[in-house]
C-alpha cells in the first residue's frame, strides 16, 4: 500500500518510521530542513526501552510537490494547519482516497469532508507520545497505542487499516463510539498538553504539584460537563484517573504544546481547550478554567519576542 503522511513532526516520523516497514511511505511536509533530512538520512525512532531503530526506506517532499496516486493518507500536522494544509496537497485527493486523522484536538474530520466523501474518512487517537528531535528524529516516551473508528461505520476500510498497523508493529483497535474516544483524548490534552505547555514542565510534574493538579481538575471538571451537554456520559473519577495514568506512564515525556513553545511557534490550543469553549457556548455551559488558559497561552505565543 502506497501511504503520504501529511505531517513530518514528531508523530509523522514516529508512523511513517513504522508503516514503512511493510508499505511504501511519502512524507510531505512545509519545513524544508525536515523535508532534506529525510530524504538523506531517512527516519530515527529512539525507543523508550533505550533502543534506536532506523528506517530509511522513506521519501520526502515538500507540501504540494508530490502528484502520484496513494492509497491512504495519514494526517498529522498541527489542527490549526490542517485545511491550509489539505489545500496545498489537494492534487493526492481522488474520489476513491481513504484518510485517517490522528490529530490532537476535534473538528478535524469535518474538515476533511470538505475535500474526501465522509465514507472514506477514519478519526482516530493515540497514547503514543513523541518528542521531536529534527532532522528526521523522534524519540518515544512511552509504548502507547491506536483507536479508530469512522462516523460512517466503514467496516471494511476499518480493518484495513488496522491490519496495516498491526502488521507494523503498532497496536491499533477499533472504536465503534470513537467519539467517546475523541472525548477521552480531549480530556488528556486540555489538561496535560495545555497546563505543561504554560508551566513549561515535563508531563509527571502534573500530578506531583498539588496546585497543578487541581487546575487540571477543574479544566477537566468544565470538559465533561459540556460532553454531557453533548449527549456522551463520564464518570468524573474515571477521568481523572485515566489522566493521572498518563501523567505517571509518560512522566519523563513533553506534550506537542510544550514543545511548540520552546520553538515559539503557534500553539493548537484553539482545536483543543478553545473546542471546549466553543462546544460550551452552544450548551450554555459555563467554562471559566478553559477560555482562561486559552487567553493565557495566546497571551505566551504574543510575548515570543520578548525573549
Amino acid at each position: 500500500m502506497k501511504i503520504a503522511i501529511i505531517g513530518a513532526g514528531a508523530m509523522g516520523c514516529f508512523f511513517g518510521g513504522y508503516l514503512s516497514l511493510h508499505h511504501e511511505v511519502v512524507f510531505l511536509d512545509s519545513y524544508e530542513p525536515q523535508v532534506k533530512a529525510i530524504k538523506e538520512f531517512g527516519v530515527t525512532i529512539e525507543e523508550f526501552d533505550g533502543k534506536t531503530n532506523y528506517f530509511k526506506n522513506v521519501q520526502a517532499f515538500q507540501g504540494g510537490a508530490y502528484k502520484e496516486k496513494v492509497d491512504l493518507i495519514l494526517i498529522l500536522v498541527k489542527s490549526t494547519f490542517t485545511e491550509e494544509a489539505l489545500i496545498i496537497n489537494r492534487d493526492l485527493f481522488t474520489g476513491d482516497t481513504k484518510v485517517l486523522t490522528l490529530q490532537n484536538g476535534a473538528g478535524n474530520d469535518r474538515i476533511i469532508s470538505k475535500f474526501i466523501d465522509s465514507n472514506n474518512v477514519l478519526i482516530g487517537t493515540t497514547t503514543n507520545n513523541c518528542v521531536n528531535l529534527g532532522s528526521g528524529r523522534t524519540r518515544r516516551s512511552g509504548n502507547g497505542d491506536i483507536t479508530i473508528g469512522s462516523n460512517a461505520h466503514n467496516q471494511e476500510l476499518l480493518d484495513t487499516v488496522q491490519t496495516l498497523f498491526i502488521r507494523c508493529n503498532l497496536k491499533c483497535e477499533i472504536s465503534y463510539d470513537i467519539q467517546r474516544v475523541i472525548w477521552s483524548k480531549l480530556f488528556v490534552n486540555l489538561s496535560i498538553n495545555s497546563l505543561t505547555a504554560l508551566i513549561q514542565t515535563p508531563i509527571g510534574y502534573m500530578v506531583k504539584n498539588e496546585s497543578a493538579w487541581n487546575f487540571a481538575k477543574r479544566l477537566i471538571y468544565e470538559a465533561v460537563e459540556v460532553a454531557e451537554a453533548d449527549g456522551t456520559y463520564f464518570e468524573r473519577r474515571e477521568v481523572l484517573e485515566m489522566v493521572k495514568k498518563i501523567c505517571i506512564e509518560q512522566g519523563d515525556g513533553y506534550r506537542s504544546m510544550y514543545q511548540d513553545r520552546q520553538k515559539k511557534v503557534k500553539m493548537e490550543i484553539d482545536a483543543i481547550n478553545g473546542a471546549i469553549v466553543h462546544q460550551a457556548r452552544l450548551y450554555g455551559v459555563p467554562t471559566p478554567y478553559n477560555s482562561l488558559i486559552v487567553d493565557l497561552i495566546h497571551a505566551v505565543e504574543g510575548a515570543y519576542d520578548f525573549y
